[in-house]
Parts: C-alpha cells; sequence; structure tokens
C-alpha cells in the first residue's frame, strides 16, 4: 500500500454502558461520534469497546445474536456516512446458521461494511462463543492498514504478529474487562506495540461491575494515554512514518525485530508451532471448565 500521508487522527471512546436499555447506549455512542466530529474534525477514525450496543452476561445473552449486516447495521452505517469518518462501533454477537460469534464491524466514510473480524480467542469458559479463524484487516487508503482484534485476543501474541506480518501499522483493541486482569492488560497492550512495532490502541467500556482504564501505545511500547473509570473521549494522531522508520531502523534505533526474524535460519519454524499437541505444558492441564473450588484445579 503506497503512503500519502503520514498521519491518522483517531478517538477512542470510553462509554458507559446501561445493561438494560440497548437504545440508551445506542444514542449515547450516536450523539458522542457526532460531538467528536464536530469539535474535532480532524479525527479520521472512531471506535469504541467490545459488545457496548447488545446485552452480554445473562442466561439468555445468545438470544440477542443476530445475523450480519441487519437493521443495526444500517444504521451505524448511516452514522459513518453522515459523519464521514471512518467507524469501528464496537463487537456484536453475530449470528451465522447455528454458531454465534463476537464480531467486531468497520465502516468507511460511505458508509460501506469494509470489515468483519470474528474473534478468534473468546474469553473461556465464560464466553462460549465460536472461535473465529480469520486475521482481519482494512486499509484507510493511502495513509495507514488497521488490523482488528477483541478483548482476550491482547492475550495471544501470535495475533498480533500475524496482523503485522499483514502490513497492520495499528490495532484496535475493543474490550469489555472489568475483572481483576485489568492490570495485566495494561502491561499488555504496550508490550503488544513494542513486539511488534505498531500502535496498539485500547478502547474498554465501563459498566455497572467496573471497567474502564482504556490506554494507547506507541509502536515503541509508550503509552500515549491512559484514562480512568468514568466516560472519557481519547484523541491522538498518529504518525505512521514513524512505525515504518522503527521497523527499519529498529525501536529506539537499535531493535530491528523484523529483520531479525526475517534473517534467522529458523525461519519463524519454532516447535511450538509445528509440533504444538506435543507440547509438555499440555500434558498437565485439565479440562476447559469454571472451577468450583480451588482444590478441583487439575480436573
Amino acid at each position: 500500500m503506497t503512503k500519502m500521508g503520514s498521519r491518522l487522527g483517531v478517538a477512542g471512546l470510553q462509554l458507559k454502558k446501561d445493561p438494560y436499555d440497548e437504545d440508551k447506549n445506542f444514542s449515547n455512542l450516536e450523539q458522542t461520534t457526532r460531538g467528536v466530529r464536530s469539535m474535532y474534525p480532524w479525527v479520521d477514525l472512531v471506535f469504541t469497546g467490545e459488545l457496548y450496543l447488545q446485552q452480554y452476561g445473562k442466561d439468555d445473552w445468545k438470544e440477542h445474536a443476530e445475523p450480519m449486516p441487519n437493521s443495526m447495521t444500517e444504521k451505524l452505517a448511516e452514522i459513518a456516512r453522515d459523519t464521514e469518518c471512518w467507524f469501528v462501533p464496537g463487537s456484536f454477537l453475530e449470528r451465522d446458521g447455528d454458531k454465534i460469534y463476537n464480531t467486531a464491524l468497520a465502516f468507511s466514510p460511505k458508509g460501506e461494511l469494509v470489515a468483519k473480524y470474528r474473534k478468534i480467542y473468546p474469553w473461556m469458559p465464560f464466553e462460549d462463543t465460536n472461535f473465529g479463524t480469520d486475521f482481519v484487516t482494512f486499509d484507510i487508503p493511502g495513509i495507514a492498514r488497521v488490523g482488528l482484534v477483541i478483548c482476550y485476543d491482547l492475550w495471544f501474541p501470535e495475533i498480533f504478529r500475524t496482523l503485522a506480518w499483514m502490513g497492520a501499522d495499528v490495532i484496535l483493541q475493543p474490550s469489555a474487562t472489568y475483572t481483576p486482569d485489568r492490570q495485566a492488560e495494561l502491561i499488555l497492550v504496550p508490550a503488544q506495540a513494542i513486539m511488534h512495532q505498531c500502535y496498539v490502541l485500547n478502547s474498554n467500556i465501563v459498566s455497572a461491575k467496573g471497567g474502564g482504564l482504556s490506554i494507547f501505545a506507541d509502536p515503541e511500547g509508550r503509552v500515549l494515554q491512559q484514562v480512568g473509570t468514568h466516560e472519557e473521549i481519547m484523541t491522538e494522531i498518529l504518525d505512521l512514518d514513524r512505525v515504518e522508520w522503527i521497523r527499519q531502523n529498529g525501536s529506539f534505533g537499535i531493535t530491528p525485530l523484523w529483520k531479525s526474524l526475517r534473517d534467522s535460519p529458523l525461519n519463524m519454524k519454532f516447535p511450538v508451532y509445528e509440533r504444538f499437541e506435543d507440547g509438555e505444558i499440555l500434558k498437565k492441564l485439565g479440562k476447559m471448565k469454571v472451577q468450583k473450588s480451588i482444590r478441583e484445579w487439575k480436573d
């Protein structure tokens, strides 16, 4: 992709989710997005957190899954067209036949659905949606290639390495974390940025149970922004030329990791990927299930 520009204006919306009123959540997202484009007309891309517009976590949460596109995506496409921005409105429960996926969508400024990413690693055993299998990027022509991940995907560097290998300069990570591992995720976002020399931008939701603490990291892992636990609008101007410079010359001018990966005689043929099922660590693992007692952890 030939780049004509070197900067991308982004806005991450950390919004408070009402667990019972989907219309209120939609109105909040729409009004905030329109307000951002009015106040910050240089913003090219707006995104928000995981499953912000759909119920999640109740016994009947899968009943809210729908095929895509649908009437909801038509309304989201209209927002993208009206605001003339790239729009990633979090993720949704997508029904495809007898399967249900946690799916992130991306719309162009013309309202076109340009990308649909199904979460590769659902937060098992709590989020029992189906596993996605496709790595997804979309191009902002002449400016950037954007990769998509969702929440728990953050814990798997293989996904980020693949997206960077595919040319992603920026990786968006909508999330809905309110659990104690949020502190670990605040380390993982800059860590993924360091390892793959790209921008990693996280927008977390705020729920009745907690959440927030959204975070943006640059290609050397520097934290550009980290906000609190209330509604926030995070705006940032990304320098895409810097991504290319770092990959060519190395992080901090000394660590050209992609050239090291390219030039190693291993040629990325690591035993963990070639013979994963033979791993010693797997022989000690129990079944995937919610543990009801600490004395059952190996069952």
